[in-house]
């Protein structure tokens, strides 16, 4: 079965992809996804807690985490906090003009002092960019941007298929990859467990053990999350009532989305909506 990327489309002008985002923990999604394209999350105020590969790690203010191709993560503020950011999605097809075999190599940004710094600095420029009132910005994006490219390849290139050089994860992700992208296009249906263990070929007991170990949350709390926050948005942006969005975003009844809601927020969806409103 085939699932798809998150699509990145480019500013025609620039060479990558720039967010600049303000988040808040009362919001964050906790959808882990990938994408083709290598991404830079630069954090400018706050800390953000990224999980990355079933790993996470902390980011703080003025630091970076580095994301290669398909690599399953995702940025979040730390819980009961607000965070900005930089997110720089970077583009193969730019790429290729100067590294043919592009799409052969993962980047090792963490163990190359020569280059950490100096992105860092660079990540520091573009989160200053005045990107409202200076017409111009646009020639600062661009000129940055080609910097980082030129600190990647020239320190940061590891071949995927040099047994010397490969950069290994710590643990086989591959399973929940493939359980993420079907649950994240099925929450709004029941998923038992036979079919999602079935979907990776796994018995379900040690599915669920897999799971877990990979995302450091059980199959049932990432399907009762996602299916929270789902439904918290349609209640925002689409005024739905609290039964709509916990029928239509795959609780098994009202009570079902109550219970989770008071779980994770300590109150009702309509008393948490209120909260947002009057943020």
């Amino acid at each position: 079965m085939n699932y798809k990327y998150e699509i990145v489309n480019y500013d025609k002008n620039i060479p990558a992809k720039i967010r600049y985002l303000d988040l808040s923990s009362d919001t964050y999604k906790t959808e882990l996804h990938w994408h083709r394209e290598p991404e830079i999350v630069y954090v400018i105020e706050g800390s953000a807690e990224c999980p990355q590969n079933g790993e996470t790690v902390i980011v703080s203010s003025g630091n970076f985490i580095f994301f290669n191709s398909e690599d399953v993560h995702l940025v979040r503020p730390v819980n009961g906090t607000t965070v900005k950011l930089v997110c720089i999605q970077l583009s193969f097809e730019y790429m290729r003009f100067f590294c043919k075999p592009i799409d052969s190599i993962v980047f090792n940004v963490e163990n190359k002092p020569e280059a950490k710094p100096e992105i860092t600095k660079v990540l520091q420029d573009i989160s200053k960019i005045d990107i409202e009132d200076d017409e111009y910005s646009t020639l600062l994006h661009i000129s940055y941007i080609n910097k980082i490219y030129y600190l990647l390849m020239k320190y940061c290139i590891c071949f995927r298929r040099a047994s010397n050089a490969t950069i290994v994860p710590k643990r086989d992700f591959s399973y929940a990859k493939t359980a993420i992208a079907y649950i994240n296009e099925n929450f709004k249906r029941e998923i038992p467990l036979d079919e999602i263990s079935s979907v990776v070929n796994l018995s379900p007991s040690y599915f669920s053990k897999y799971f877990k170990s990979a995302t450091r949350v059980s199959f049932s709390e990432y399907l009762a999350n996602l299916r929270l926050e789902n439904a918290i948005q349609d209640m925002l942006t689409k005024n739905s009532t609290v039964s709509a969005a916990a029928f239509e975003n795959g609780f098994a009844n009202v009570k079902s989305f109550i219970t989770q809601c008071k779980k994770i927020y300590n109150c009702t969806p309509a008393q948490y909506k209120k909260r947002l409103l009057n943020r």
